[in-house]
């Protein structure tokens, strides 16, 4: 996008001319009088202000302490653009930087667009010092040299950033909103549908003679023109990604014929990342699981998609929590899956309008995450059209 900026009028400054480091250290963070933590794992990349923090009593180490209009820049992993305006005091974690703008040469509001930008970004991430968890020195940032518009034109660029801001975190709020209606309605439904009819162990609602199991134990490193295997890691997302799977041996997929994999059943995950559900498509009729993903093959005279939905909602989840053991892997064992309880409607066509009412959420859900999306691109491409070509 072009913004008509007149970069003649652009001036060169050294870093730590214009932007102040802000090293007041808190030793004691559960005595430094503020009610909020902001950690590097709270700063979310593409998100200019700070949306979630901790309470001070939780961590200990010295912290840096932060004022309203700081700017906390995440120096270890820089390569991650976590930057983020705060718009309330706290303290942070040491392994960022609290930058304060010099008001003579850079206006505030123009300081996080400025931060956010691949023209400061990818400088930071080139000086970067270590290889396991590469840091930026405040030593070698301040002696970087950036060109910088005039206060007015940093302000005209400033307005059009924070506008485009306003409208990404409101449709992250709707999408966010229409989530949790979607998880207060399943949680809703599934009470009423237990009141009126009971549960059933899952179990009972599998195809017979394919029972609930898991996969390959051992799938090997790839054969050539093989049998697709699906991994846990390959549904993160609800839709299994099909662009990577490993292809294993002709021999091992027919020693685990029993878990091939056919059209329309589900998948859940069963170690590591426990309670991923995703539905086999079309394409990988045939193909095969491992070890850390059960198959459910869901009889005809019950709707898959209800019972997708329930292994969805609290209901289910609790339960699956509750069963999941194990301390470096977490763990379900097939045996606990076979008896989760799941709510069944004593007249069928209540599990498809079910699957319906979710269908209409899910759909609203669709089109604000493509808002967000939206919005997204039109903040890069703003900050491209003002900041890029250096």
């Amino acid at each position: 996008m072009t913004l008509n900026l007149d970069k003649s009028a652009w001036k060169r400054f050294a870093f730590g001319d214009v932007i102040e480091n802000i090293s007041d250290r808190v030793d004691d963070p559960s005595k430094a009088g503020v009610d909020r933590y902001v950690g590097l794992e709270h700063l979310d990349p593409g998100v200019m202000t700070v949306q979630r923090w901790d309470s001070p009593d939780k961590v200990e180490a010295q912290k840096l302490r932060f004022q309203p209009g700081d700017v906390i820049f995440g120096r270890r992993r820089a390569y991650q653009k976590k930057v983020a305006l705060a718009e309330f005091e706290g303290i942070c974690s040491a392994h960022a930087l609290v930058l304060r703008a010099r008001r003579d040469y850079i206006d505030p509001n123009f300081l996080p667009v400025f931060l956010s930008s691949d023209y400061f970004l990818d400088r930071t991430i080139a000086i970067s010092v270590g290889s396991l968890s590469p840091t930026v020195n405040w030593r070698d940032l301040k002696v970087q040299e950036f060109d910088l518009p005039p206060l007015d034109e940093q302000k005209r660029i400033a307005d059009l950033l924070w506008a485009a801001e306003r409208n990404l975190r409101a449709c992250m709020a709707q999408t966010e909103g229409l989530r949790r209606l979607r998880a207060a309605h399943l949680h809703a439904r599934m009470a009423q549908i237990e009141a009126a009819a009971g549960t059933v162990d899952l179990d009972s609602l599998i195809e017979r003679g394919r029972p609930i199991t898991y996969g390959i134990l051992m799938p090997g490193s790839g054969h050539p023109g093989g049998t697709p295997v699906v991994k846990v890691k390959d549904f993160p997302d609800g839709h299994i990604h099909e662009g990577n799977l490993l292809l294993t041996t002709p021999e091992l997929a027919h020693e685990y014929r029993r878990s091939a994999l056919r059209q329309g059943d589900l998948l859940i995950s069963i170690r590591g990342t426990v309670g991923r559900l995703a539905e086999v498509p079309e394409s990988l009729d045939g193909a095969n699981i491992t070890q850390d993903t059960a198959r459910l093959s869901i009889a005809s005279d019950h709707d898959r998609q209800y019972v997708r939905l329930v292994l969805e909602s609290s209901y289910a989840k609790e339960q699956i929590r509750r069963h999941t053991t194990g301390l470096a892997v977490k763990g379900l064992n097939i045996g606990a899956l076979r008896k989760l309880q799941i709510p069944v409607p004593l007249d069928a066509t209540a599990e498809e309008e079910l699957v319906g009412e979710s269908a209409v959420i899910d759909f609203a859900i669709v089109r604000s995450e493509a808002c967000v999306q939206s919005c997204r691109d039109l903040r890069s491409s703003l900050l491209a059209g003002a900041l890029g070509g250096h």
